[in-house]
């Protein structure tokens, strides 16, 4: 199982107007990342994000749930410096190798495709099923629009998805009076179902402010060591406007494949 804390960065003086006072809720991210790992004896849990604010840090987002400097006691070290939030008196249930970072995406699609290739050059395999840690308002989005972009969970039509064995969302929200969360949940469903990759011109400029080169792709694929299909979803230009990936069944972790084909 594969377990995915999509990134934020945690500094809080950093932060975008829709993330200011978040911090608890960052950290109750993490807690729920690591209590899906503790429950999985085969688990992984990925720290998802790049480094998307350079102008400001050279932190990555997926470095900075363990090493941020969030303004909370004892927070150099956010998941370690606290027992991995597990119990006081007792040694941690958490064993420190099945946590990773994943470190050049700039979007939620990017976070859930660039974790399967973590995954994959950190086991050499890829996983069977997938949990995303996320804000609640971006649940749909995740169901209805990236898992179905990359075969975690049949392609939406008009009938919205709910989680299954594959693929599902832990959303954890801010308070309502520190976000719009109502309306941040709209527009980025009605981008994401416009833009299934992100590859048009809104998203893909999103992309550029906070970062991303294109060029990046051929060192994400190299360092995975992803099988030729995976490589070209990577690469997935949306085709002649806003198509599924042509070969989606042949993904690995292709929802309709057999478990015990993978």
């Amino acid at each position: 199982m594969q377990s995915m804390l999509e990134g934020q960065h945690m500094e809080v003086p950093r932060m975008n107007d829709f993330q200011r006072g978040e911090t608890p809720t960052f950290v109750s991210h993490v807690k729920a990342g690591l209590d899906a790992l503790a429950a999985d004896n085969c688990g992984i849990l990925i720290f998802s994000g790049g480094a998307t604010k350079k102008s400001r840090t050279s932190l990555s987002e997926g470095q900075s749930y363990l090493v941020g400097k969030i303004r909370l006691p004892r927070s150099n070290n956010l998941a370690k410096e606290n027992n991995f939030y597990q119990d006081q008196t007792a040694d941690s249930t958490i064993d420190p190798t099945k946590i990773i970072v994943e470190e050049y995406a700039t979007d939620s699609y990017q976070n859930l495709l660039f974790s399967l290739l973590r995954f994959r050059s950190h086991v050499g395999a890829y996983p069977r099923r997938v949990t995303v840690v996320t804000h609640a308002f971006k649940r749909e989005r995740f169901l209805e629009c990236h898992f179905p972009a990359v075969g975690l969970v049949p392609q939406t039509g008009t009938s919205p998805v709910e989680s299954n064995d594959n693929a599902t969302v832990i959303g954890i929200n801010p308070p309502p009076d520190i976000s719009p969360l109502e309306s941040l949940r709209r527009e980025g469903l009605v981008y994401g179902k416009k833009d299934l990759y992100g590859v048009a011109e809104d998203l893909s400029s999103k992309r550029a402010k906070r970062g991303w080169v294109p060029e990046t792709r051929a060192d994400l694929i190299a360092s995975s060591g992803c099988d030729e299909v995976v490589a070209q979803l990577v690469c997935w230009d949306g085709g002649t406007g806003n198509q599924w990936f042509p070969r989606i069944e042949e993904l690995p972790w292709y929802y309709g494949r057999s478990k015990n084909s993978h």
